[in-house]
């Protein structure tokens, strides 16, 4: 038998026309003998490494093993690898890891990091390198992106807490120097003007990461800052956790003196105490989808959509209750 009708049944060629029998053989002997089809003659054949880069601003969030999950599992199921870059919120590390990504001649790379400079991403749209944005947002049309709707979540987490009876509504906002940060804020507000309640710049502290520690910072801000609000919506539910701790330091229980809503709900804000209100991002499809956008850019396939938005939902948990009195509030 020729090497190369052997070589094109070890590699899965559809395009043989052989006995099964005769395939059968070929098969046999190869496991017989223990072969394994190179991967390296297959990466020259074909130009490409079969591997793709994942850049992670924090892999403690427990916001991204899900995505990163949901990237693994599809690009696997397509036999490409995944090679993960957990960047420490650092535009160092984000620069030195794109490097060697590069580098490494991954077939393209999946940014999750919302500190990454447009610059950079520029720089990889001039080159055209493979790429796709997810859980950010991007000024190129032409870009590949995977986010949430953050208007629709903000929405419904303000008009939640309006609805029961708040009208000193706090905001702890994520870092602006993040899209996501900017886009919950300015839709936090832009909800509560639609909803006429009025928001003092004293009713908003700025968090310097989507973190517990920097939450905590950040709400201790808001309310010692004046007289405190009876509800705060958090830029995540990390933040959340934050706010939570400094409410507590302050003698404001949850939810009898002070409501909370996150976002994200990521996996154990079920398990706050109170559970957390909060809005459901879909973390396994946003990194499934972005897998799948990539590579069919990187093997040339259609692509229906570039900006893919998905839709997120509140829910309802303990962390929220209508407003105390006055009186409660003070005893």
């Amino acid at each position: 038998m020729h090497p190369s009708t052997v070589s094109r049944v070890l590699n899965g060629s559809g395009e043989l026309n052989l006995l099964p029998a005769t395939r059968q053989r070929v098969i046999a002997a190869a496991a017989r003998l223990g072969y394994r089809p190179s991967a390296l003659a297959r990466s020259l054949r074909l130009q490409r490494t079969f591997t793709l880069g994942m850049l992670v601003p924090n892999i403690d969030n427990p916001l991204f093993p899900p995505i990163i999950k949901g990237v693994e599992e599809t690009a696997r199921s397509r036999g490409y690898n995944l090679v993960l870059c957990n960047t420490e919120d650092s535009s160092e590390r984000e620069d030195e890891y794109l490097r060697v990504l590069r580098e490494r001649q991954v077939d393209g790379i999946v940014i999750a990091s919302s500190f990454m400079s447009d610059a950079t991403i520029a720089e990889l749209r001039r080159d055209h390198f493979p790429f796709v944005l997810v859980n950010r947002g991007s000024r190129g049309p032409d870009d590949l992106v995977v986010l949430v709707d953050n208007d629709m979540g903000t929405a419904e987490a303000i008009g939640h807490l309006v609805d029961l009876g708040h009208t000193r509504i706090g905001i702890v906002a994520g870092p602006q120097t993040t899209m996501t940060g900017q886009q919950r804020l300015a839709a936090a507000k832009a909800a509560l003007r639609e909803r006429g309640v009025r928001i003092e710049g004293s009713q908003v502290s700025v968090a310097e990461a989507f973190s517990e520690e920097a939450g905590y910072r950040a709400a201790r801000r808001l309310i010692h800052g004046g007289v405190p609000p009876t509800a705060v919506f958090c830029a995540n539910d990390l933040v959340a956790l934050g706010t939570l701790r400094a409410a507590r330091e302050a003698g404001l229980e949850c939810p009898d003196q002070i409501s909370l809503v996150g976002f994200n709900d990521i996996s154990f804000a079920d398990l706050f105490a109170p559970a957390l209100t909060t809005v459901h991002v879909p973390q396994r499809e946003m990194g499934e989808l972005a897998a799948g956008l990539i590579l069919a850019q990187i093997e040339q396939q259609p692509i229906p959509t570039r900006r893919v938005v998905l839709d997120v939902h509140l829910v309802i948990r303990g962390s929220t209750a209508a407003p105390a009195r006055a009186s409660e509030r003070i005893a």
